[in-house]
């Protein structure tokens, strides 16, 4: 009976111990992301500052070289008649600007990776921790047994932290290209309305040609907002279907990135709308992937379903491809990892065949769906 009591306390206290490194651990972890949080909002303030300055002063110089003339008369913060030493002077600025904004943009991304796998871990590491005191509370009383039975298990938590991190991954991503996107045009397109008005005083016959230019600046700005509201919900998917979604999607990725793009579709397809839903967005992060990473110039896109079986979607690519062992722990992964996740929840699988040099094919299976 002493054995038996001391044997449990020496269990309690190596508990208890793992319970502090883990914590200790998850503290050092959430201190490391809190700073890195922090580098990333003054990144996005500098960011903000350099474009605003940037576009202004790029502005100034087209307006000056479409002119055909030097002048001082622009709305913006550098006033005074331009000599054309400022005017070279200018463009060195400009150059320089140019040079540090590409800097902050791949350190901004960085620290943008960086956070997500950080909030990543410290989620896995939780859940896990989660389960196993849970399961070892479980282990002292049959009640508390019972209560174990109704907590999700640890590969439940991990999953949905991965789904909740990919989403908002994603945010993240259409945060950055709506803010490199249509906001940039929208502060550009205020910038020029006020140059307008200067020309409306000084020189009333080019305003017509100066607001054609604006109001087609503005038409492809649209084309770039809808391409976001489309990539957020196809309101495609719901209305016709997958396929017709599909076709809509693939042939505006092959226009708007000069890329192959061939897609072989069955006539028909059985699906539920949430795998439907899981097949489009495979597809979307797919393509993106490609786009970012591959430097390909051929994709295949291809949707089977036999009769009776599963569906199939395949997506390779001809680029430069890359090494998947230790995958999960590559930053950029994460999409990848999010897509296998994404499957998960409707009972499908993914897998990813890739060599350095030999492109990638992303293969996605989901059971036939029984009405």
């Amino acid at each position: 009976m002493l054995s038996e009591s001391l044997d449990q306390a020496g269990v309690q206290k190596l508990r208890d111990q793992i319970e502090r490194e883990i914590d200790d651990t998850v503290n050092r972890l959430r201190q490391i992301e809190a700073t890195a949080q922090q580098q990333l909002r003054e990144s996005s303030v500098e960011r903000q500052h350099l474009e605003s300055f940037l576009d202004e002063l790029s502005y100034r110089l087209r307006s000056i070289t479409e002119s055909g003339k030097l002048s001082g008369q622009l709305p913006t913060r550098i006033t005074g008649p331009i000599t054309e030493t400022q005017l070279n002077a200018m463009h060195v600025q400009e150059a320089t600007l140019r040079e540090r904004k590409e800097a902050i943009e791949k350190s901004h991304t960085a620290l943008e990776q960086v956070g997500n796998r950080l909030s990543w871990l410290i989620h896995q590491i939780e859940g896990a921790c989660s389960y196993v005191t849970s399961n070892s509370d479980a282990n002292d009383t049959d009640v508390e047994g019972d209560q174990q039975g109704m907590q999700p298990s640890a590969g439940d938590q991990v999953m949905w932290a991965q789904i909740i991190m990919g989403q908002e991954a994603e945010r993240a991503r259409l945060a950055r290209e709506i803010h490199d996107g249509p906001a940039q045009v929208l502060a550009n397109t205020v910038m020029r309305l006020q140059f307008v008005e200067q020309m409306q005083k000084h020189k009333p016959e080019e305003v017509k040609g100066e607001l054609a230019r604006i109001r087609s600046t503005l038409q492809e700005s649209m084309k770039e907002v809808r391409r976001f509201i489309f990539d957020l919900r196809p309101a495609s998917l719901t209305d016709a279907g997958l396929l017709p979604t599909l076709r809509q999607y693939t042939r505006e990725y092959s226009e708007q990135f000069n890329v192959s793009v061939e897609l072989n579709l069955p006539e028909n397809l059985v699906l539920s709308a949430n795998q439907e839903l899981v097949v489009f967005r495979v597809v979307q992060e797919a393509l993106q992937n490609i786009h970012k990473h591959a430097e390909a110039t051929e994709i295949v896109v291809e949707v089977l379903q036999r009769p009776g079986g599963p569906v199939v979607v395949t997506i390779s690519d001809n680029g430069k491809g890359f090494q998947t062992k230790g995958m999960r722990r590559q930053p950029s992964s994460s999409g990848l990892v999010s897509m296998k996740e994404r499957a998960a929840t409707v009972g499908g699988t993914l897998k990813v065949d890739s060599m350095p040099g030999t492109g990638t094919t992303i293969t996605l299976v989901l059971p036939t769906h029984k009405a």
